[in-house]
């Protein structure tokens, strides 16, 4: 379940659903076995802003009043998940200003993980309080409400929390501090260590999934995920402002934690390495066996072969991999003489899986210098 594939990465992958239009008024309902659901157009909750940096790589102080919003959200977060019977945690960088006990920046979107295994009682637990568990389109223009069953056996990797009405709808109504959050699913592996996104068979220690209890005054209390933690991901998507907050974050990662890190990363690249081998060796055997490629030299055809692949096809989601496809088509109609070493080596330049492991390579060597930096 939720697993990305191991030619790119990208923060957000979407979910095929049935074309609707920009207005409310064309809303499609979707018979399923518990009655019915709806798409709906995905409300615009103001999230993505915030974290932008300037050319320092400096955050703005957050207002006042997005310091009131940022504590009204993380209360009524711990009020709304207070007695569940299952481990949660919050994610990403609302993590570092509760370790620090003060924002570093403006935070508009709130970022939680769950295990696998609890997905149903997740969802049972928030149909309760007013809320349901939705699906992202590619797009992320609409959203399904997905039902406890759907939850189970799903493939979906983008998920939200967003509050709902008695007709089960959204509401968008922003007076309400947790009406949307983004859903992230922790999978373990058969030894209880949580696996990484990808599938690639590379896990993150099961003892860094101990939350961190943070307390509040009206005597509720919310889960941290481990700085480690959060340091991974941050690395992953590897935006602007991610090595801002890894700076941030420095003070609360000891040696263990960075060389913990900087081994699964050299392992995510083996294992990358390995895999795209694979899926290359079959696309060449493809490509060389196609006698209308010979014939032709068309691009078109080039591209044809690859989208046959069922790995490529597979994620025909990722902008990553479909420029590639458009690339690598061009690349090989225009050298009729290109050899296996000649089509590898263009891929390889092309994916840049090699360019992003660099440079994780080196915001983790960066931040071992940084001793206690702020």
């Amino acid at each position: 379940m939720h697993d990305k594939g191991s030619l790119g990465k990208q923060d957000n992958e979407g979910v095929s659903s049935e074309p609707v239009s920009d207005g409310m008024e064309d809303v499609v309902n979707i018979s399923i076995d518990d009655g019915m659901r709806v798409i709906e157009e995905r409300p615009d909750w103001g999230e993505f802003h915030g974290s932008e940096t300037d050319e320092f790589g400096g955050y703005r102080m957050p207002t006042p009043e997005e310091s009131e919003s940022f504590k009204k959200r993380i209360e009524r977060m711990a009020e709304i998940f207070e007695g569940a019977d299952f481990q949660w945690f919050l994610d990403g960088a609302m993590n570092i200003s509760l370790y620090r006990g003060e924002q570093i920046r403006a935070h508009k979107d709130i970022d939680m993980s769950v295990f696998e295994e609890d997905l149903s009682r997740l969802d049972e637990f928030l149909s309760k309080r007013g809320f349901g568990i939705f699906a992202n389109a590619a797009d992320r223009r609409t959203m399904r409400r997905l039902t406890g069953t759907e939850l189970v056996s799903s493939c979906e990797p983008d998920l939200s929390i967003c509050k709902i009405g008695q007709d089960g709808r959204i509401e968008s109504d922003r007076t309400e501090p947790f009406n949307f959050v983004d859903l992230h699913v922790n999978e373990r592996d058969s030894e209880g260590n949580v696996s990484v996104p990808g599938g690639i068979g590379i896990s993150l220690p099961k003892e860094y999934f101990i939350p961190i209890r943070k307390p509040f005054e009206n005597g509720k209390e919310i889960f941290l995920s481990h700085p480690a933690v959060v340091a991974y991901h941050k690395l992953c998507q590897g935006r602007p402002h991610d090595f801002t907050d890894l700076k941030r974050l420095r003070k609360y990662l000891d040696e263990k934690d960075l060389g913990m890190l900087r081994e699964i990363f050299k392992k995510e690249a083996e294992v990358t390495d390995k895999a795209v081998d694979i899926i290359l060796v079959r696309i060449w055997d493809s490509l060389s066996k196609s006698k209308a490629l010979f014939l032709s030299r068309d691009p078109k055809v080039v591209s044809e072969i690859l989208w046959e692949d069922p790995d490529i096809n597979g994620m025909s989601h990722d902008e990553r991999v479909t420029g590639y496809a458009d690339s690598i088509s061009s690349y090989v109609s225009e050298h009729p003489k290109i050899s296996y070493d000649d089509f590898r080596r263009q891929s390889v330049l092309i994916l840049g899986n090699h360019d992003r492991f660099d440079m994780i390579m080196r915001r983790l060597n960066e931040l071992e210098g940084d001793g206690v930096s702020e």
